[in-house]
């Protein structure tokens, strides 16, 4: 398993199918998934090549009338619910449920690119410890899909972290605490965001003063009290 359908919880992340691209509230995203999913059982037969695209035609005209953030940004419909539960969201048409390793081709990208794409969280070195802090905190896959696909929010706190000479390793589990501060003050923000897990980061943040620009500018308010905590940090001792 991976970022993407982690082995704890009961989450999974699909930021880089285009979801957050349509400007909807999380329970929109909710029942977005849940329609998509219900059609596509109802309509798709992976014996049945042409009811792949029947149901991606139907989807992206039921579609079209959502308000996007980005037009050039492709929202996929295949993404739905992929377990029993509802819980954990995922490619539909993902080899792993389809038995053919091609079946993604119907899908606006294709599998070529579906498969081989790692977002830069997921292809982290130290991609199962953010994990196990995204799953601590995430009520849904909603929730997990903004942490897990924030990059630069990820790379802000570990350039933090070097500037208080820890490495990224012992950084994380020395302040795990205020980490998961700052992830839930980033979930109350999820109406301001809409990620895809390819944005182009800027800022490389050469200077601890910077972080603390960028997280405010995130966070909102509700990080006053934590700037003053991660200035007051201390600095590892060699």
């Amino acid at each position: 398993m991976s970022l993407c359908h982690p082995n704890k919880g009961n989450v999974s992340c699909g930021a880089c199918c285009g979801l957050f691209n349509l400007e909807l509230d999380t329970g929109g995203y909710k029942k977005l998934l849940q329609d998509r999913t219900e059609e596509f059982h109802s309509n798709v037969n992976f014996s049945i090549r042409h009811s792949f695209p029947a149901y991606r035609q139907s989807r992206e005209k039921l579609e079209n009338g959502i308000p996007k953030k980005d037009e050039m940004t492709y929202n996929c419909p295949f993404l739905g619910y992929v377990n029993r539960d509802g819980k954990k969201i995922g490619c539909m048409i993902h080899p792993i449920f389809t038995g053919d390793p091609k079946s993604q081709n119907f899908s606006f990208y294709g599998a070529s690119i579906c498969q081989a794409y790692d977002c830069k969280n997921k292809e982290h070195e130290l991609a199962l410890l953010w994990e196990d802090l995204f799953v601590k905190i995430a009520e849904d896959s909603v929730q997990f899909s903004h942490l897990a696909s924030d990059h630069i929010l990820i790379y802000a706190i570990e350039k933090w972290m070097g500037f208080k000479n820890w490495n990224m390793e012992e950084g994380i589990l020395r302040f795990q605490e205020l980490i998961l501060s700052l992830l839930h003050l980033r979930l109350k923000q999820i109406a301001n965001f809409n990620p895809t897990s390819f944005e182009v980061r800027y800022n490389s943040f050469s200077e601890e003063s910077s972080v603390y620009v960028f997280l405010r500018e995130s966070l909102g308010e509700g990080f006053c009290d934590l700037e003053e905590e991660m200035k007051k940090a201390p600095e590892r001792i060699a």
